[in-house]
């Protein structure tokens, strides 16, 4: 009878899923010490619309100390206390008279899907049944979970505003008609809604680059109320204008879209454009660089005239200094002086090819060059003998290039012999 008179107890709530937790001693291990309630209603609702999860912690005497519930925070969701949400509660347990406390969260989901809640504890202080002595205890609390929904027609809504009632209002203040540089304009835009929190507003007032006027927004202003139960709030926006250049400004229309959850459809809250004008001077030519790109491009030079100078002062002398090496080395090598005297016979110059004949024998070694004697002297009575005959400077080239092929074939390494010959085969 006990355990179905407990069963009875559990069950017992406002509507939505139920669970507890019982707490037993170690002395009386049979019957619990304390019970932990939680329910959740409804177990569906639509974004921004509030849940009802509702703690309640029973003891079998009394409580010292008030309980330390759990904040219920979770991500995604707006977590509030109404008024008069916590209180005393009482109930008879198994014929005895338990006492206890409620306490009541309201939870506004803000993006649809499944909220869970994980599993989290209250400090628990109570008197003992036997000693009457304190117990201090963390009483888990259940995980629960809810579902949060899109109504029919609201899918595409973004922000995702649903409202029972929303409303914008715009005021003005500041000069009338044709401004003058100096002149102020405040544009102030109160943005009222009713059934849940403020805090699903957007930013309303759009962020202005004008020459006319200068813009100077100030810190947006939230606040929320709550009547049985139900939130309501609003949000206000202000920026000022200041008028500096002459010309026009078109402030655009403000419009939120939102879902109204009592009448099931979208509704649009709006409040019209103004345009200012402004009587004065044209707006300054932008320079082409501000003073901080001016001193940043003056520092670039003055690192790159550093470089510039490291390069002619120390990279340089060693560069040149290494070509002037090899200038030189080329310029006293047999190749040089053999390309001069091949040079000096494409060109058929007699006096160019004596001297040029003269320097490479010197350069490469010769040890004679009697050989291009012959080609020499006939190119020479050909050019200045009595009697007509051809200039063969062919053979000059081919007697050149003999005795160039020789001289380096002495001056190249021998090549050892084996160190053991093969025997012949004959």
């Amino acid at each position: 009878m006990r355990q179905l008179a407990i069963a009875l107890m559990l069950l017992v709530g406002l509507g939505g899923p139920v669970s507890a937790q019982d707490g037993t001693t170690s002395e009386q291990a049979d019957a619990p010490a304390y019970i932990v309630r939680t329910t959740v209603e409804p177990e569906t609702v639509a974004v921004g619309q509030p849940v009802v999860l509702r703690v309640t912690v029973l003891v079998p005497t009394w409580m010292p100390q008030p309980p330390v519930f759990p904040s219920m925070e979770a991500p995604n969701v707006i977590v509030r206390l109404p008024e008069r949400g916590s209180g005393p509660v009482s109930e008879n347990v198994e014929g005895e008279t338990w006492s206890g406390v409620s306490r009541a969260y309201r939870l506004y989901p803000m993006v649809p899907g499944v909220v869970s809640l994980p599993t989290q504890v209250i400090g628990l202080t109570y008197a003992d049944p036997e000693t009457t002595q304190p117990i201090e205890v963390d009483a888990p609390v259940d995980a629960v979970s809810f579902t949060a929904s899109v109504p029919d027609g609201a899918e595409g809504l973004d922000p995702m505003i649903l409202a029972s009632g929303l409303t914008l209002e715009q005021t003005l203040e500041g000069g009338e008609g044709v401004l003058a540089p100096g002149d102020a304009v405040t544009r102030t835009i109160v943005a009222r809604i009713e059934g849940t929190s403020p805090l699903f507003l957007p930013p309303m007032i759009p962020v202005l680059q004008a020459d006319p006027v200068q813009a100077y927004p100030k810190e947006p202003a939230v606040s929320e109320s709550e009547d049985r139960g139900e939130l309501s709030g609003q949000r206000q926006e202000s920026v000022t204008y200041v008028a500096q250049y002459g010309g026009t400004v078109d402030l655009p229309e403000v419009a939120l879209e939102w879902f109204n959850v009592a009448a099931g459809k979208l509704e649009t809250a709006t409040v019209p454009g103004i345009t200012l004008e402004v009587d004065g001077p044209a707006p300054k030519a932008e320079p082409r660089l501000t003073s901080r790109q001016l001193a940043v491009l003056i520092g670039a030079l003055c690192v790159l005239c550093g470089i510039i100078w490291a390069l002619w002062r120390y990279v340089l002398p060693p560069i040149r200094s290494w070509q002037r090496r090899r200038q030189a080395a080329w310029l006293a090598s047999e190749a040089h002086a053999a390309e001069m005297v091949q040079s000096a016979l494409r060109a058929r110059d007699l006096p160019k090819t004596h001297d040029a004949i003269a320097r490479w024998k010197v350069v490469s070694g010769a040890a004679s060059v009697d050989r291009l004697e012959a080609p020499l002297a006939g190119i020479g009575r050909a050019r200045y003998g009595t009697t007509e005959t051809l200039e063969d400077w062919g053979a000059l080239d081919r007697a050149f290039d003999e005795l160039r092929a020789a001289v380096l074939e002495t001056d190249s390494p021998e090549v050892l012999p084996p160190l053991n010959p093969m025997p012949s085969t004959r």
